[in-house]
């Protein structure tokens, strides 16, 4: 019951996040993609949140103004920004991850009269000379904010931003290591509830609960539960708890999410001995990378090291519909996957759960070719 309660108060934080960033009293831009330098909009005291488009799964207003075949959480996050969902932000940081996004930033800036909107530009290769062009873009980033707000980001405020970051990455590690455990503490819907809540931009509130969750997961004893079929779900971005806990009622229990919404967006830290512009560079393009970029065996290498190091016994792949980039890298992962005798099911999915009961069927499926059942 205490541990419920604290997996709802830090779920709160998301939920809230609307009163939350604007009782804080200062300015905040959306973001999108997790390659966006949070710690630069830290450094300026704007708060950055994740635009997330769950409130609005329905989206006429959007398909107006972009064709419909086209990545749903893209549509869904336009749809917000028509609504004026996030009408405490001045603005957004579009990157540049994929055609979509594209076409989003060129309809955002035209459409909606917001004071910022920022195209940063990402590279799809990994190497020395991408990366200074990313710290290019960086600074391109913090000269447009400091321009915009009149203010000036300073060294130590942008290593203060690092540190704060840091520190939320090491608790949201430090939480999914105990879920590395035969007898996982948290399930995978609170798993997500704790991750959304970290990208709300209040990242101080988020640490302190977080701590105290930490605290009392370690010390918990699960050990005397059942043990279940272990799955991981791969992707995009993903927040149809409908699915996991449909995944989590037939005798399986999800231990891990390589997604944008999950480890994709805390592993590994800035390197605080570095210069701090060169440090978010390196961190944020070598970290784990998204189906738009271009080494699909570094992002198997990376998943079968999940695999291990969280006991893996199946993967579910779900991509939303018409994301080109995660529905291509699928047939690699799975013909990789297949070698090691990994099963992985491929789930294609709107931001609505309109066809949950088919899923249902599927998933079932999956999971009684393992003899679950």
């Amino acid at each position: 019951m205490i541990l419920d309660n604290l997996i709802e108060e830090i779920a709160n934080i998301h939920k809230n996040r609307q009163n939350l960033i604007k009782s804080a009293n200062k300015r905040a831009l959306g973001w999108l993609s997790i390659y966006t330098p949070e710690e630069i909009v830290y450094a300026a005291g704007i708060i950055p949140f994740r635009i997330t488009g769950e409130t609005r799964t329905e989206t006429p207003k959007a398909g107006g103004h972009m064709h419909r075949n086209i990545c749903p959480y893209v549509l869904s996050c336009l749809e917000e920004g028509l609504d004026r969902v996030n009408d405490f932000s001045d603005g957004v940081i579009i990157a540049n991850a994929c055609d979509a996004r594209l076409a989003l930033y060129d309809v955002w800036k035209y459409f909606l009269n917001m004071d910022f909107v920022h195209m940063l530009d990402l590279p799809k290769q990994i190497d020395s000379s991408t990366k200074d062009y990313f710290v290019h873009e960086i600074y391109h980033l913090m000269e447009a904010i400091e321009d915009h707000y009149n203010c000036k980001i300073k060294e130590d405020d942008l290593s203060n931003a690092i540190n704060l970051c840091n520190e939320t990455r090491m608790l949201l590690q430090n939480i999914y290591e105990l879920r590395k455990k035969p007898s996982p503490p948290i399930t995978g819907i609170q798993a997500l509830d704790i991750v959304k809540s970290s990208m709300t931009g209040l990242k101080k509130e988020f640490n302190t609960k977080a701590s105290r969750l930490l605290e009392k997961l370690e010390k918990s004893d699960m050990d005397s539960i059942k043990e279940k079929h272990r799955v991981m779900i791969c992707g995009g971005f993903f927040d149809h708890t409908h699915i996991i806990e449909l995944i989590e009622k037939m005798d399986a229990i999800v231990v891990c999410e390589d997604l944008s919404n999950g480890i994709k967006y805390f592993e590994g830290r800035v390197d605080i001995m570095k210069e701090p512009v060169k440090a978010l560079s390196d961190y944020y393009l070598e970290k784990a990378t998204c189906a738009r970029m271009a080494d699909s065996e570094k992002r198997f290498n990376h998943m079968w090291q999940l695999i291990e190091d969280y006991n893996v016994q199946s993967v579910i792949y779900i991509s939303l519909k018409f994301c080109d980039s995660n529905l291509i890298d699928f047939y690699y992962q799975k013909k990789r996957l297949y070698e090691r005798d990994i099963p992985v099911l491929l789930i294609e999915t709107e931001r609505t759960p309109t066809n949950l009961e088919q899923i249902r069927t599927r998933i079932q499926a999956f999971l009684e070719s393992m003899g679950l059942f």
